[in-house]
This record gives C-alpha cells, sequence and structure tokens, in this order.
C-alpha cells in the first residue's frame, strides 16, 4: 500500500510538473540575436551577439539557442554550426529564475550584402525533460557589409584620367558674384580682390576666392544586366566594387560626384541611384546603398536608366560608365552618349577568357578592359 502511494505521489508530481511547464515554460522567455555594430567594412570581423532572459521564477533546465544566419558571414568557431542554404547554429545553456545570458561570438564578413536572420527561436523542456517547448522570435537585427575597396592599378589610372579631363574642360574665368571663401593674400593677386573688412580683423591681407563659372562633377553608371547566358554576378561583384572605390578616390579628393545603377535594392525593389552631391549624403549611406543591391533580382534595363539620367548632366561633366556587358543594344546606346558627352569613359570589368569588345571607332578611344583574376 505504501508504494502504491508513492508511486501515485511521483506520478501526480511529474503530471503537475508537465501542466505547469506547458503553460508557463516559454512565459517571459526573450531572446535577440544581433551584431556589435550593423555596417562593417568587406573583410572586417564583427561580434554576433545573443542574449538570452529569462525573467520569470520558474528555472529551465537547458535552453537550445538557435538561429539561421546567411553563409557569407563566417564563425571562427564552427561548432554545433551545420551548412545548407544557410547556416544553421545551435548553443544549449542552463537558466536560472530571473537569469540573462550574453554570448558573443566572432565572425568575418567576406562578401558585400544586406543580411538578417530567417529564423530565431528557443527550445527548452521541462524538469524531468519529458517534453519539449518551442518558441520562435522575431529579430530586426540586420547587417550591412559595405563592396569591397579594390587595390588596383587601374584606380590610378582612372583617378588621372579624371582630374585631366576636368582640367581640360574647366573655364580659366571665374564668377565675381559667386565668393567661394577668403584667404590670405598672394603675390600674384589683383590689389580689387582684397577683402577690407577681413583684413582689418585678422591684422593680415586678405582675398576673395571666386568660384568657377563651371562646377564640373562626375557621374557613375554601372551596368548590372547579365553579361552572359549562365547569368553569372561575379563580374557585376567587381563592378559594384569598381564603383565604390572609384567614390572613395573622388572624396578623398573631395569632388563632387553621382552614382547611377540599374541594379534593385532588395528592400525597395527600386534602382540604386544618388543623384546628390557627396556633401548630402555620407560615403557610408553611398555604401550602404550599393550593398543592398541584390543580384538575384533581374536589373532593370541600363538604356533606361541611361535615357532618364543622362539629360541631367552637363556637357563637361565627367562620365564613368561601367559594364561588363558589352554587346546588344549596349554599344549603340554608349556611341550615342559618347557624341553628346565627350568625356564618357567606358571601363569593362573582364577575365582572361573574355572575348574583347572591340568597341566602334567613336567610343574605341574612350575605352578600358579591365582584367581581373577568376573566371565564372
Amino acid at each position: 500500500m505504501a508504494l502504491f502511494v508513492l508511486v501515485a505521489i511521483i506520478l501526480a508530481v511529474f503530471i503537475v510538473e508537465l501542466i505547469h511547464y506547458r503553460k508557463h515554460a516559454l512565459d517571459n522567455l526573450h531572446l535577440t540575436v544581433g551584431f556589435s555594430k550593423n555596417v562593417v567594412n568587406c573583410g572586417e570581423d564583427v561580434e554576433l551577439i545573443e542574449v538570452a532572459e529569462n525573467k520569470k521564477r520558474l528555472p529551465l533546465p537547458f535552453i537550445i539557442l538557435k538561429f539561421e544566419c546567411p553563409r557569407e558571414i563566417k564563425f571562427y568557431d564552427m561548432g554545433n554550426t551545420s551548412t545548407s542554404d544557410f547556416l544553421y547554429r545551435e548553443d544549449m545553456l542552463t537558466m536560472k529564475a530571473f537569469s540573462k545570458h550574453t554570448r558573443k561570438i566572432k565572425a568575418q564578413c567576406n562578401k558585400r550584402g544586406y543580411y538578417v536572420f530567417p529564423r530565431v527561436g528557443i527550445t527548452t523542456s521541462d524538469l524531468f525533460l519529458i517534453e519539449r517547448f518551442n518558441k520562435d522570435f522575431e529579430n530586426d537585427s540586420h547587417l550591412v557589409v559595405l563592396p569591397e575597396v579594390i587595390n588596383t592599378d587601374l584606380m590610378n589610372m582612372l583617378t588621372s584620367v579624371t582630374l585631366s579631363e576636368l582640367q581640360c574642360r574647366r573655364t580659366l574665368l571665374t564668377d565675381p558674384f559667386t565668393l567661394a571663401g577668403i584667404r590670405e593674400y598672394g603675390p600674384n593677386d589683383p590689389m580689387n580682390s582684397i577683402n577690407w573688412k577681413a583684413s582689418a580683423k585678422t591684422g593680415e591681407l586678405m582675398v576673395n576666392q571666386n568660384a568657377s563659372t563651371c562646377a564640373q562633377k562626375v557621374h557613375i553608371f554601372v551596368n548590372l544586366s547579365t553579361y552572359n547566358q549562365k547569368r553569372s554576378v561575379s563580374l557585376l561583384e567587381k563592378s559594384i566594387s569598381l564603383a565604390y572605390t572609384y567614390l572613395c578616390e573622388l572624396a578623398d579628393l573631395k569632388i563632387p560626384a553621382s552614382i547611377y545603377t540599374n541594379g534593385l535594392d532588395i528592400l525597395t525593389d527600386s534602382p540604386v541611384v544618388s543623384e546628390t552631391d557627396l556633401g548630402s549624403e555620407s560615403l557610408e549611406e553611398r555604401g550602404i546603398m550599393l550593398a543592398r543591391i541584390d543580384l538575384k533580382k533581374t536589373a532593370v534595363p541600363f538604356e533606361e536608366i541611361l535615357e532618364k539620367y543622362i539629360p541631367s548632366t552637363n556637357r563637361d561633366d565627367f562620365i564613368l560608365l561601367i559594364s561588363p556587358q558589352f554587346n546588344g543594344s549596349f554599344r549603340p546606346a554608349l556611341a550615342n552618349i559618347k557624341m553628346r558627352r565627350p568625356s564618357l569613359h567606358w571601363i569593362m570589368p573582364s577575365y582572361k577568357i573574355t572575348p574583347d569588345a572591340n568597341p566602334e571607332p567613336a567610343i574605341a578611344d574612350s575605352y578600358t578592359r579591365w582584367e581581373v583574376i577568376g573566371s565564372d
């Protein structure tokens, strides 16, 4: 009889415990997965941070923290991680009542992109490990990996061409009605340029510095249409990296620039375009725009981008066109633009096995084939 009572008591405890955990095991349980920073350079390390909280009196014998992560983010510690379309990671720990767990996992970001976590969840159990309970959590953390900055001799050539084109087409006249600033007097400055009020304040001769009548800009057009039947994207990635590297160079030289692509934003499905000068948008903001281009989506026909934005450029502005594609309707459109915008230069990213474009005489002098290592 005593044994029967003991068994009944134990069974009752099991049942009550299980019912209680079924109702409350997942109450006030929280999980967030984020990054130590949301914007990183390509190749930079970042810390992935798991934060799990049990905000109740009920202890949990174990919890399994689960999340899916894009494969492009490489963990230094690949323990508890499996790979397929995503990286699947599970970490197990014990959670006491009113406890918090924080874990940092170091990872390397090797590819441009905008990354989110598709699924974040927790699995736990009752005290006797009879039944498991699962809960998924909303998680709005994201990571932006900026395009790669390319170290190439091409950039030196490109910078030289840009400066020479701008200098060649810049008028020597200045606009007397537009004041660019005030500086110290030089031996070659005319007396009528002296700013007497500024000179009185500083105790030294100061002169007005007038702006050029032609404020020239650089416009970067990036063609992200497919360039072969396999719909490869490797040269498109190189095109984005080249455009971003060029933007960085122009920012260092304080040359105003705009950028136009036919690639679609992963969040808005709109072509990624920035018409404003770099003073209105920071270099990082433009890098984020380029990072969010989704090459899995079909790009807008490049001719539409040209027709829409070329008219807003000036004849004396320098136009850099980056395009691995070189056939179809692209070349006639390029030749047509060259007649209206003589300071246009076309760079074609390619591999050694890529056929040469052999451009028409009208654009042959404005064409550079840029060979990169690798193949599709």
